[in-house]
């Protein structure tokens, strides 16, 4: 099998196994082996990885089945060659443009089967996500008008019903693929130390489709898991608490610093340029805090000290809709008298 998945709910561990493919320097071939990676890392984790990928784009595609599912996917395509190679210590080998140009192909066939399953999920996250995309594959697919005013239908009552956490039926049927083992010292060949973990029991597949569908069920099977998109990056996320839902906690833009701890000031200067009063509040703000550095008389610290006093309270009052944009306008002006 070529992935295999744990869970330690005690430690909330995902434990995932997966082969990915190797480059030979001096023979200058890409091959795959039996040898295993793993990756054990909080519930959910992979999940992330998946949804942050950016499938439209095929390099990004192209990223991903190289580190995660080529060797699967390349024997999806041709059945006939894993036969062959189940006793080779060395699965495949391929030249540097045998390997590109499957590559390539495999992400041209597969590409709209992981937009497929990312889509739904981020449906079933209720987060947004094409919908056009669904549209196509309904027209391609020829379903009947009624069949498509019953999705519709069992669509919007999912939308519209918080008590659902997701539509179970729709992500069963990515995981036809899955055997269980109770057996779990098959782990230990792939250098997971057993008696760290309190694993009952791991699945298998060779369908990667199926693992990141089963990784979805066992993160929303906690109440209090969730996955939220960062208003600042687009990253997808879970929340440390309920309070951090609009930001994640990824460096933003080099910055040195989060957009958890840039996203407020970057709000609130995306406000100040949206709202005109703001803005106009701000530069006579600049423009005292200026007079006082430029003359430092006591004229200037006595209005600057005023001003933001004062101020502080009369744009909160704005901001709660306490007084009119013409009374906090009028006040603005009249702190230039």
């Amino acid at each position: 099998m070529s992935f295999k998945l744990a869970f330690d709910k005690n430690l909330g561990l995902e434990l995932f196994v997966f082969k990915r493919i190797y480059y030979d320097k001096s023979k200058k071939i890409f091959f795959s082996s039996y040898r295993t990676e793993h990756m054990i890392d909080p519930i959910g984790s992979f999940l992330l990885i998946f949804l942050n990928t950016n499938f439209e784009d095929d390099e990004d595609c192209r990223s991903f089945v190289f580190w995660f599912c080529f060797e699967s996917l390349y024997y999806r395509r041709h059945p006939e060659t894993k036969k062959a190679n189940h006793n080779s210590s060395k699965h495949l080998r391929l030249s540097f443009s045998e390997f590109n140009n499957e590559l390539n192909e495999i992400v041209k066939e597969y590409k709209e089967e992981f937009l497929y399953l990312k889509y739904t999920l981020l449906k079933n996250l209720r987060l947004p996500y094409d919908t056009d995309f669904f549209k196509k594959i309904e027209e391609e697919a020829e379903f009947t008008p009624e069949d498509i005013q019953e999705m519709r239908q069992d669509e919007k009552s999912f939308l519209e019903d918080k008590s659902i956490k997701y539509n179970e039926t729709e992500i069963n049927g990515f995981m036809e693929k899955l055997n269980i083992q109770f057996e779990t010292f098959g782990l230990i060949f792939d250098n997971i130390n057993i008696e760290k973990y309190n694993i009952p029991y791991y699945f298998e597949s060779e369908d990667i489709w199926a693992i990141i569908a089963l990784l979805f069920k066992e993160f929303m099977s906690d109440n209090h898991n969730t996955i939220r998109q960062c208003q600042n990056c687009g990253y997808y996320f879970v929340p440390s608490n309920l309070k951090e839902t609009k930001y994640c906690n990824v460096e933003y833009k080099e910055t040195g610093k989060t957009c958890r701890q840039i996203g407020k000031e970057l709000a609130y200067k995306k406000s100040l340029k949206e709202d005109t009063l703001l803005d106009k509040y701000r530069k006579r703000y600049m423009s005292l805090a200026s007079s006082v550095s430029h003359y430092g008389t006591d004229t200037a610290i006595t209005r600057f000290e005023k001003y933001k006093k004062d101020g502080a309270v009369m744009k909160q009052k704005y901001l709660n809709k306490e007084i009119t944009p013409k009374e906090f306008e009028k006040w603005i002006s009249d702190s230039k008298k």
